[in-house]
């Protein structure tokens, strides 16, 4: 499976992606986060590290940040989204993205070239 979704004890929660991802399975995978369960959330790492092919376009994009406002209704206020894309396309993807997401869900964003920088991220914007 391209994406798998790790569940974090301090209500955070990283999606992992890997192989070809296509828009159709994030925007699934973010559909399935707006639950009773992620009501809480602090925070998402989006690891593209191990993606080797993207198949997402701009109207997938939209879709995405569509259910993203779905989940801002329900996670915590300014919740913390980091996205680690080391490759050029996967990096210009997420920040095209976080265009759109920062302003639809107020949601804190950044976009790193390493899971590292992702997670020193995270670890320092958490209150």
């Amino acid at each position: 499976m391209p994406v798998t979704v790790e569940v974090r004890n301090d209500k955070g929660l990283v999606l992992s992606c890997s192989d070809v991802l296509t828009g159709q399975e994030l925007i699934d995978v973010k559909r399935s986060l707006v639950t009773e369960q992620n009501k809480h959330l602090r925070y998402i790492i989006t690891d593209l590290t191990h993606v080797h092919e993207f198949q997402i376009h701009t109207p997938a994009i939209r879709e995405m940040v569509a259910e993203n406002k779905r989940l801002a209704a329900i996670a915590e206020p300014g919740m913390l989204v980091a996205i680690a894309a080391p490759q050029e396309l996967g990096y210009g993807l997420a920040r095209m993205w976080e265009a759109y997401a920062h302003h639809e869900t107020g949601w804190r964003t950044s976009v790193f070239h390493s899971r590292a920088d992702a997670e020193l991220w995270i670890q320092h914007n958490l209150k």
